[in-house]
């Protein structure tokens, strides 16, 4: 078998990991074609089938695909470490990041891998909780950089905002879930200082909706895990609604009034924003969102408080 191609490997994990190569081909800026083509060449390598294809699409991986697959991720680690261990010049520092509890954003978990790998010597330390606090942080110097959940559009001075995009919000419950028309909505959701908590409560008293919270957690899967008990009503991201999750139903169904969408930002202080770790790691967590297809956010597209 001939060496292993480190670039080749990487088309190999972008695609076992987005699931398809135009997944793959956005986050590696290239075209399916080329994806289809480069895989082909490291299975030819190889001399096996790395991916089952059913109809031109990802099938999951054969079984060899699923030995390589580790590998291949450690591969691209040692790699990236090498290359920045060599390359100069070596970004050096601490930057702290708060990510939103609510969002969890866990998408975000393999692009701060990246990140670390390609810059070794920048200490990463990572901090979750509620936006309101992230962006506390941020103004108070405990945290470099947040991203941030946020309902408005008033910034202090000594914060920068980074719009990245919208997040659409939906009324998610359980379709065995009932209540009367005089009683109070069930609300399961996110403590207070919450993006997706203010728009619930705001939707709702602008009806004159009477609500009661019972069920407040801090995670994300507590939240979710209450509304598929059918213990309430939450307000959800759209994207995040779990597929297989037949027992639950969205939007129009509940017969809930429609929930303004939350902006997604990094915020970071004005005074620091030119560090270059702190710049350097922006534009990584920035171009994660471009990845994935993520639309870029637009002043205009602002939703009401």
């Amino acid at each position: 078998m001939k060496d292993l191609d480190i670039d080749l490997l990487r088309v190999f994990v972008a695609i076992a990991e987005e699931g398809s190569f135009t997944g793959a081909g956005q986050r590696l800026y290239r075209t399916q074609s080329t994806i289809s083509l480069q895989l082909k060449r490291l299975e030819q390598r190889v001399g096996h089938r790395l991916v089952r294809r059913t109809q031109g699409r990802v099938g999951g991986l054969t079984a060899l695909g699923e030995t390589l697959l580790g590998y291949a991720r450690e591969l691209i680690r040692l790699h990236g470490e090498a290359t920045a261990a060599l390359g100069t010049p070596r970004l050096t520092g601490m930057v702290r990041l708060g990510l939103s509890d609510e969002a969890a954003h866990q998408d975000l978990s393999q692009a701060l891998a990246r990140f670390q790998a390609r810059h070794p010597r920048v200490q990463l330390e990572v901090t979750c909780s509620a936006s309101d606090e992230l962006e506390e942080h941020v103004a108070t110097g405990r945290l470099d950089l947040a991203l941030i959940n946020r309902c408005d559009n008033d910034v202090p001075a000594e914060l920068e905002l980074d719009r990245l995009y919208r997040e659409e919000l939906v009324w998610v419950m359980h379709e065995g879930l009932q209540w009367l028309p005089d009683e109070p909505v069930p609300l399961v959701c996110f403590p207070q200082g919450c993006a997706y908590r203010a728009r619930a409560i705001g939707a709702l008293d602008r009806q004159h909706l009477r609500w009661r919270p019972v069920y407040t957690s801090a995670s994300r899967e507590g939240v979710w895990s209450a509304v598929v008990s059918g213990l309430g009503v939450a307000a959800l991201p759209m994207r995040g609604i779990a597929p297989e999750s037949s027992k639950v139903i969205t939007a129009a169904a509940t017969g809930l009034p429609p929930l303004p969408p939350v902006t997604v930002a990094l915020v970071v202080a004005t005074e620091h924003k030119t560090q270059e770790p702190l710049a350097s790691l922006s534009s990584h967590v920035r171009q994660q969102f471009v990845r994935h297809g993520v639309s870029r956010h637009t002043p205009e597209a602002d939703g009401v408080s």
